[in-house]
């Protein structure tokens, strides 16, 4: 057999004994695993073969080949963090709140503690605010906008009340929260809002799926619970808030059962058209844009420019483009790699953007 032969030949069979390898791997791992399936967080990030060798190593020597997403725990302490809400499905009650992110490192565990202090009109504290503010700044949104991963200080809303120190920065924002939420919100203080007074509104191409509680929205809530908090026993009581189109293509509210386990029909079944849930969170911007004369700054923090959402905005509505792409330097940083959300730099990017349209429209 000439070489090149050879070479094609050996090159063939090395890719079937990694197909075969990998294979086999795929079979031990769903041996192990078949139990948990459903409370896997998705897809796996790495080769069969590698998932199945740390199993095995850690197995052997227990602590030395740990699994890392297995040690990505974030606890609240103290707990009852939550509470329910006949409108939103949830808030936050009043507190000083540890959000604890664990990890391993080297084979070992470490821990970040972030200072989340909510204040008792539910709001995330944002610095010192004057009694006799000037004007106020309403700060809408969801985790990214609440500042899940960063203490109170560290958040873009409390940069925003220190450089401008004669308003009040109100931080109405939570994790999963939509403009569905912002919606309710808006109808809660629409009374409070004054001429010259702003907006905020969070955005990324996420809250959609949101907006309309997609099944698959809630399969993500059900592998995220069993994943990080697989310790906690699921309440029939929470629930999240769902916006629809209803026969008259007119935009309603209501709330559903934010667990799987307690409406499984409902988590299996089809997902929305694409469409359809443009149309809803359209909806949503014009009706929370109509809540207010004032001036609505869209903060767009991820997805494509060309969202369909992002077209024939409302005349109050001007977008802030915040996205990773519209800055010339690495900011989408993280808890130092310990959960997801935005960091310090991430933040200050956010603040760094609405600082400047905060200033030309005081003028």
């Amino acid at each position: 057999m000439s070489r090149p032969k050879k070479a094609i030949f050996y090159a063939i069979l090395a890719a079937i004994v990694l197909v075969a390898l990998e294979i086999g791997a795929s079979a031990f791992l769903y041996a192990v695993n078949k139990d948990r399936i459903a409370a896997l967080p998705g897809a796996p990030s790495e080769p069969a073969i590698l998932l199945a060798l740390r199993t095995g190593l850690s197995w052997l020597l227990p602590g030395s080949f740990p699994d890392p997403a297995s040690y990505r725990r974030m606890t609240r302490l103290p707990a009852g963090f939550f509470a329910e809400d006949a409108e939103q499905g949830y808030r936050a009650n009043p507190g000083r709140y540890i959000f604890r992110y664990s990890g391993m490192r080297q084979g070992k565990v470490e821990h970040l503690d972030a200072v989340v202090t909510i204040n008792p009109d539910g709001t995330r504290l944002t610095g010192k605010m004057p009694a006799d503010a000037a004007r106020r700044i309403f700060v809408l949104g969801d985790s990214y906008v609440f500042g899940d991963g960063v203490n109170d200080q560290q958040t873009f809303a409390f940069l925003l009340q220190t450089e401008f120190p004669g308003a009040s920065v109100q931080l109405h924002a939570l994790a999963g929260y939509s403009w569905a939420n912002a919606l309710v919100t808006m109808q809660r203080i629409k009374d409070r809002i004054r001429p010259g007074d702003v907006v905020i509104l969070g955005y990324a191409q996420y809250y959609k799926e949101r907006h309309v509680a997609a099944p698959a929205r809630l399969r993500s809530i059900r592998d995220w619970m069993a994943s990080t908090f697989p310790e906690v026993e699921l309440d029939p009581k929470d629930r999240v808030i769902r916006a629809r189109l209803d026969t008259s293509n007119r935009l309603a509210l209501d709330t559903i059962p934010m667990h799987c386990k307690f409406d499984p029909a409902y988590c299996a079944g089809p997902e929305p058209a694409p469409d359809y849930v443009d149309r809803v969170s359209s909806e949503l911007l014009r009706a929370i844009a109509a809540s207010t004369p004032e001036k609505i700054h869209l903060l767009h923090m991820f997805g494509a420019k060309n969202d369909p959402v992002l077209r024939n905005l409302p005349a109050n509505v001007e977008i802030v483009a915040a996205t990773p792409q519209d800055f010339s330097y690495v900011m989408q940083d993280n808890i130092m790699g310990l959960d997801d959300h935005g960091g310090p730099y991430w933040h200050y990017a956010m603040y760094s953007k609405l600082r400047p349209v905060i200033i030309a429209a005081r003028q």
